[in-house]
């Protein structure tokens, strides 16, 4: 996304690959016989900043996005994730309206997107009524999932919402394997709330922190009070 990007021909592999996480693009001519362009990320790469001008559709092939707001004190909050198949409702809207980046997209893991260029997009819109569906239906999905974790920021407790994010990023091995400061970026808190939260739990033989993560020993608790 960063205009300095060198881009990639789509290889027939990545085709498959696209037509398999996004149907829609065989379903519909235009997007079947584009000249895709690709773009490989690694983790941690920034794909887009606040201000920078939005200029492409992009297709994630592979890996995940996270989509932040960070406000000038450097405190973030996740909006929401991008994974293969799923289309980002940021770049949707600033596309449809010709308009910049508000946020910052920031790669979780290492992968590609292939993508084509605003005016394409935009004659995309115009001409066929089958994409303008699936870039609305996209839209209302993902706002629906932005609302519903606005909700649980105006309605559940940060210990409630910990609680349950430790339960859901619990491996096998009941270990936790995130960072404070990613627990509290999701969550829209401050770091010292994330630790102030743990170390009670540890004191109260809830969970164990470990420099490599977190050992949850009691889940029934956690889900308690998670619910």
């Amino acid at each position: 996304m960063e205009q300095s990007d060198t881009s990639l021909e789509l290889k027939l592999a990545d085709r498959e690959v696209l037509s398999n996480v996004f149907p829609e693009v065989s379903s519909i001519p235009d997007l079947e016989h584009y000249r895709w362009r690709k773009k490989i990320f690694t983790v941690d790469e920034v794909l887009f900043n606040p201000g920078q001008a939005c200029d492409r559709f992009m297709l994630l092939g592979r890996g995940v996005v996270r989509v932040e707001l960070q406000n000038p004190q450097a405190r973030s909050m996740v909006l929401y994730r991008i994974e293969p198949g799923q289309l980002c409702i940021h770049s949707l809207i600033n596309l449809i309206n010709d308009d910049v980046y508000s946020f910052i997209a920031i790669a979780e893991t290492d992968g590609w997107f292939c993508w084509a260029d605003k005016e394409n997009f935009q004659r995309w819109m115009k001409q066929s009524d089958q994409f303008q569906r699936w870039v609305f239906n996209n839209i209302g999905f993902r706002f629906k999932q932005v609302v519903d974790r606005y909700a649980q920021h105006a309605f559940l407790s940060v210990e409630s919402r910990l609680a349950g994010l430790l339960i859901e990023k619990m491996g096998p091995d009941q270990m936790v394997h995130r960072k404070q400061s990613e627990m509290a970026a999701e969550l829209g808190t401050a770091r010292e709330i994330i630790s102030r939260h743990l170390s009670r739990w540890q004191k109260q033989h809830l969970l164990e922190t470990h420099r490599g993560g977190i050992k949850i020993l009691d889940v029934q608790t956690l889900v308690d009070i998670a619910v």
